[in-house]
């Protein structure tokens, strides 16, 4: 967790209700323009990541147009070390419109939160992060797609050993 997520800048969702289906549950970490949650959706009954755009940016039609076409890009990549974007959405709350979009849910960790545990990598481990970044990265470019945010922090590490690469969108 970073020191930005404890620190809980910005507007905190938990305990909403977005579009009357996601639950907002708890905070897992803000990035430059937006906060992810987990949540529940209500209706199929699973656990999700919920991407929350910063309300600064979300009266912007630009940056929400961009949002929205990055959203709908990623959802049309299907590959098991790409976090799957399942719906996007615009929800009018009182105060603010929170424009969403809601993704696979990966337990575990980021690379980020690897190396600061564990230091330098054994080579082993680092291929066994690298293989699964680089095949992720290939099917998105292959898509026509261009990663712009590459980073530690959005390298998921599943609980379950696999190695999911964040769609940033």
């Amino acid at each position: 967790m970073t020191s930005e997520t404890r620190s809980g800048r910005g507007a905190n969702l938990v305990g909403a209700m977005l579009e009357n289906r996601y639950r907002v549950d708890s905070l897992l970490a803000r990035g430059g323009m937006s906060t992810v949650y987990r949540g529940l959706d209500t209706r199929l009954e699973r656990p999700v990541a919920l991407k929350v755009m910063d309300s600064q940016y979300s009266g912007d039609r630009s940056f929400v147009d961009r949002f929205e076409r990055e959203a709908q890009s990623a959802a049309r990549l299907h590959h098991p070390n790409i976090v799957a974007v399942y719906d996007q959405g615009v929800d009018h709350g009182a105060d603010d419109d929170h424009v969403f979009l809601v993704m696979q849910l990966v337990e575990g960790c980021t690379l980020r939160d690897l190396i600061q545990d564990q230091g330098r990598l054994p080579l082993p481990l680092a291929l066994s992060v690298l293989e699964p970044m680089l095949s992720a990265l290939a099917a998105a470019h292959r898509a026509g797609m261009v990663h712009r945010d590459v980073k530690p922090e959005n390298v998921l590490i599943g609980t379950d050993g696999m190695t999911d690469r964040k769609s940033v969108v």
